[in-house]
């Protein structure tokens, strides 16, 4: 298909004329050009433009290994399914800005591999630390009350399930034991193949008990997972910041709409704690305070950072920061801060 051009590791090198393909097998008009993409998704995306607008493409799916399954797969199905759904619900049900139309080509004659069209969302993309340096603290502050307002939007997807897409039946299927249950299995599956100490287990097992027996929230909300900056745009209209868009929902699920205030939470605390004020607050007076239960937000800061620890924690990407720390000794700031937050 002449001369190709690597957009990125992942996607590998694509020519022009493919990218023409898919414009044609979509009716998106011609195609004008191709950009790589620094960040996101790892290496799945490219900026696309044509006549008829610019997209994002995204390929090269995710490989996945279902519970009790040995073997790695490449599994488009699930991880497109699944964006496609989440998606369609939240542009139709709410008014949070997502990339709809989600176009889903399942063949693989273009690349080798099925892949997604989207609009590509306006407005900024940044992230907790690049934006101390491009926005004022007026801004900064508007941006973490539209960042909580945005949730608060998406939120309200609800589903009469706990849930996730499985990876076998590539359909919504719930929680086995509810919510909590969820957030717990999870926990302690991470925690038995990660680096702690037999403290480190301790303190995890003991959180995970005192959680679980608390009560399931009464709504089961959309929970992005990975909600922060990176993953949204951002837009000022009439001297007021919004999210403008909001992408990347392979990690989605319905469970506690509280669980997504935590990372960017963390980050916040980490960069600019007046920020993280903002967005706390103003999400709670949004949600009810009632809806926060101490011991479930403790667990859900734990689960959240050890997926941080277990990348930073192997021993061929070991930062410096991570020397003599301990996970309960680097973890239990963030508890703390978050539990005071609220």
């Amino acid at each position: 298909m002449g001369e190709a051009r690597v957009y990125s590791e992942r996607l590998g090198a694509i020519s022009d004329a493919q990218f023409e393909a898919v414009a044609e097998r979509f009716g998106l008009g011609r195609f004008v050009s191709a950009t790589p993409i620094a960040s996101g998704l790892f290496g799945q995306n490219v900026f696309v433009a044509t006549t008829g607008g610019e997209f994002v493409l995204r390929g090269a799916p995710h490989w996945v290994k279902g519970r009790g399954e040995t073997e790695w797969r490449r599994e488009d199905r699930w991880q497109f399914t699944k964006e496609r759904f989440f998606a369609r619900h939240l542009h139709e049900r709410t008014k949070t800005p997502v990339p709809w139309p989600m176009l889903h080509d399942e063949a693989s004659d273009i690349f080798g591999w099925p892949y997604l069209v989207m609009p590509r969302m306006p407005g900024l993309c940044t992230d907790e630390r690049a934006i101390l340096k491009i926005l004022t603290p007026d801004d900064r502050r508007d941006v973490a009350a539209a960042l909580a307002e945005n949730l608060l939007e998406m939120q309200r997807l609800t589903w009469d399930i706990a849930g996730d897409f499985d990876r076998t039946s590539i359909a919504l299927e719930p929680f086995q034991g509810g919510a909590m249950q969820r957030v717990v299995d999870e926990t302690l599956e991470m925690a038995a193949a990660g680096t702690l100490t037999d403290d480190d287990r301790a303190w995890i097992a003991h959180a995970a008990t005192r959680a679980l027996a608390t009560s399931d929230p009464a709504v089961n909300a959309y929970v992005h997972v990975d909600y922060k900056l990176n993953n949204l745009t951002l837009s000022k209209d009439r001297g007021r910041w919004r999210v403008s868009g909001l992408f990347d929902l392979h990690e989605g699920q319905f469970s506690d709409g509280a669980r997504d205030i935590v990372r960017e939470a963390c980050i916040y605390l980490d960069t600019e704690p007046a920020s993280a004020q903002i967005f706390v607050e103003t999400y709670a007076a949004g949600a009810g305070r009632g809806e926060f239960s101490p011991d479930r937000m403790a667990l859900y800061v734990i689960n959240d950072r050890l997926k941080f620890w277990e990348f930073f924690a192997r021993p061929d990407n070991r930062p410096d920061w991570l020397e003599g720390k301990t996970f309960r000794g680097w973890t239990e700031r963030y508890v703390r801060g978050v539990l005071d937050l609220l």
